[in-house]
């Protein structure tokens, strides 16, 4: 029993050593790379390396060179078996305000190792939240969303592009 107790212990060690001492950095440069790929570049972040998570503030993000939104905190914890990815406080530009929302308070995006083909990811406003995944082998982004009355007014040209459900609104896009 000892044995397996100190096998155990040593695992535990070495998996926090791994995630600690993960080059968190790399691996967000590289993902910056990839988005640039896209049109999508993000400018003016500040990178902050905390030891189990990677934080950025104060994130400008740009779609084909177009300012999208201002997003105040991305925090990163990738875990062995658990990742996270939470935004927190993201204004959008003006010049979008007929299709989303100027601030949304929250984005929780997780990744699962036994379903390793998903990424799920739920976020709210100030009177909606919204909640979905992306099927990474389908290449289907799936969002369901869910408003208040005085929302649906305001955003009338963007849910003529969604399909309304039970409840609230649902879109599916293939990439």
């Amino acid at each position: 029993m000892k044995k397996v107790m100190k096998f155990f212990s040593y695992l535990v060690l070495m998996l926090a050593l791994l995630i600690f001492f993960l080059p968190k950095l790399n691996l967000y440069y590289a993902a910056e790379a990839f988005l640039e790929k896209k049109k999508v570049y993000i400018s003016d972040e500040e990178v902050l390396d905390r030891g189990f998570s990677l934080k950025l503030r104060q994130a400008k993000l740009f779609f084909d060179k177009l300012p999208l939104a201002e997003i105040e905190r991305i925090q990163l914890l990738p875990l062995v078996f658990y990742t996270t990815f939470d935004l927190t406080n993201i204004r959008i530009n003006e010049g979008f305000s007929d299709f989303l929302p100027q601030e949304i308070h929250s984005v929780h995006v997780e990744h699962l190792f036994y379903n390793p083909m998903k990424v799920k990811f739920k976020g709210t406003n100030e009177d909606s939240h919204f909640y979905g995944n992306i099927d990474l082998l389908e290449r289907v982004l799936s969002v369901h969303l869910r408003l208040s009355a005085k929302s649906e007014q305001r955003y009338a040209t963007m849910l003529r592009k969604l399909s309304k459900e039970e409840g609230g609104y649902f879109y599916e896009y293939k990439f």
